[in-house]
This record gives structure tokens, sequence and C-alpha cells, in this order.
């Protein structure tokens, strides 16, 4: 029994031994630890404040006070640009990302849309451009086929009223984008949590950054047929030209108009045939024959080059 409780006591010893040992060797990391950051340059390092984003902003949104809170940052890594106040974002005219802001990042003034220019979308328009909204099927929106600065090419498929036909045309070609469903950053768009929750029926909308005269095609295409988009590789700078397609070229068979029309080219060509060759048996009339000339016996026929022409009659 002695030796039970020898062998407990002696335990609690070395128990409390190991947390002394424990708390010292804790005393002296920390003291360490004081000494190495008393001399480092951090010590003395002044700080500011700074505005960050308090969560996520995503582009074109517009910034409230919600968004933002200020925080101390090293003076010698403040960017450029950076904010010191609220007021100075939000004030009379909120300012609003021209890219997406994520939680924890500086506001910088280059990274929102200068109020005198309006929102974000709209300082993003380069001049002498425009930025055109096209609706397109969503299954190409939800593959990412299209996307905030990639480059396409517009197809447009229409129905001519008056001849009654459906053909599609490559109508524009090296378009850029500038915005997926309002976002205009590639980010937003790929994040599902800003996923247009839109019905089967609905569409997207793409923004495209086109010409005055780019638009006007865009305008017709979109309300008289329907719009395709191509993306196609940033760095190509060729340009193609097509005939356009219609139903019956796709399947390889002759348009029923254009055989129509054909078939009226070689009837009227046929009648004219045909009353040719009756003016060339009709019985000519019995004429006086002057000794100093002679009449030609038939018809003359003159060929130049691909070109046969009949003289009937006459000198």
């Amino acid at each position: 029994m002695s030796r039970k409780v020898g062998g407990a006591r002696a335990s609690r010893i070395g128990a409390l031994g190991f947390t002394f040992l424990a708390l010292v060797l804790t005393g002296l990391t920390a003291l360490l630890l004081a000494r190495m950051m008393g001399d480092s340059k951090y010590a003395d390092e002044p700080v500011q404040e700074v505005v960050v984003a308090a969560t996520t902003i995503n582009a074109s949104e517009v910034i409230n006070e919600t968004h933002l809170k200020v925080v101390k940052w090293p003076q010698s890594s403040v960017p450029a640009g950076a904010f010191k106040s609220l007021d100075e974002i939000l004030g009379p005219d909120p300012r609003v990302p021209v890219s997406t802001l994520f939680e924890g990042e500086p506001v910088i003034a280059q990274r929102l849309a200068n109020p005198e220019k309006g929102t974000g979308m709209a300082a993003q328009v380069p001049k002498e451009l425009r930025a055109f909204p096209v609706p397109i099927d969503n299954w190409i929106a939800d593959a990412r086929l299209v996307y905030p600065g990639a480059v396409v090419d517009v197809l447009s498929t229409i129905r001519n009223s008056l001849e009654r036909k459906v053909s599609t045309k490559l109508v524009l070609q090296r378009i850029r984008v500038l915005a997926v469903d309002g976002l205009l950053d590639s980010a937003a768009v790929a994040d599902p949590k800003k996923k247009n929750n839109t019905g089967g029926g609905q569409k997207s909308v793409v923004t495209l950054l086109v010409t005055p005269e780019q638009a006007e095609m865009l305008a017709l295409a979109s309300r008289e047929g329907k719009i395709d988009l191509m993306l196609r590789n940033a760095g190509d700078p060729g340009t193609v030209e097509t005939l356009g397609i219609t139903p019956p070229e796709l399947l390889g068979e002759a348009d029923p108009e254009e055989v129509a029309e054909a078939q009226a080219e070689l009837a009227a060509s046929e009648k004219a045939a045909a009353a040719a060759s009756r003016a060339r048996r009709r019985p000519r009339r019995s004429r006086v024959v002057r000794p100093e000339r002679e009449e030609p016996s038939g018809p003359r026929v003159e060929r130049r080059g691909n070109t046969k022409t009949i003289t009937i009659g006459g000198e």
C-alpha cells in the first residue's frame, strides 16, 4: 500500500514539474518574440486608416455603408488611390466599382467609376462606341461561352417577308463583350450565387461594344429575327466573307423558288426560239429583183465570242 501511495505522489510531483517547465518555456518564448518585434522595423511602422471592402462588392453595384469598413494599415504599404474615410466614397454621389471588389481588399479610386461619367457600365464604354444589349439563350450564358472581355462574332437568322425565305448570315465580326446579365466582371459571372435564376423561356442579356452603324444592324437583327454569338480567339485579327445559308442549301436541296425561276426562264427561252423558228419558215412576199443587188436567200448568223447574232431579212 505504501508503494502505491509513494508512486502516486511521485506522479503528481512529476506532473507539476512538467507544467512548471512548460510555463517557463512559454514565458521565454514570449520574451524572445517581444524582443524580436522590438528590434524589427515594423515596431515603429506608422499606420493610417484605409477603407476596405467589408464584403464582396460586384461590378456596377452601387456602394453603400454596409459594403465598407475602415482598418489600420501600415503606411508604407498603403496602395495609391486608397481612401481614408467612408465619406470620400459615399458622399452625395456614391461610387460604383468597375470590377468586383473582394472582402478585405482596399478600395482605390482607379477601381471606381467617376460619378461624372455615370454608372459603372457607362464608364467602361470607350469613346466612339456604344453599349448595345442583345438577348441570347440561357444555355449559352450557362455554358460560359460568352463573358465580359470575350470577343465574339454575331450570326443573324431572319425571315424575308417578301420572298418568304429564312436565312442565316454572319453579320458582325470581332465584337467585344462588355457585360453579361449586367455583370462587368467575369469572376462575378462565373459565381453560381450570382447566376440569373430565370425560367426556361427567359433570355440572358449580353451587352456588346459596337459602333452606331453596327448598333443599327443589331437592332434590326434582334427585332426581325434571332441573334447567336460565336466565341473566337481574341488574338485572331482575321475576318471572313460568307454568302449566308438557307434551309434547302443546308440540306443539299435545290431551292423551290430558284427552280421555278429557272423553269420560267427556260420556258421563255423556248418560246422565243419557237417564235424565231416560225418566222424563218414564213413564206416571203415576191419582190422585184434589181440587177444591181441581190437579196439574201436566208437569215445570216454572225458569231462574236460567246455572242451569236441572227439577222432575218434585210441587208
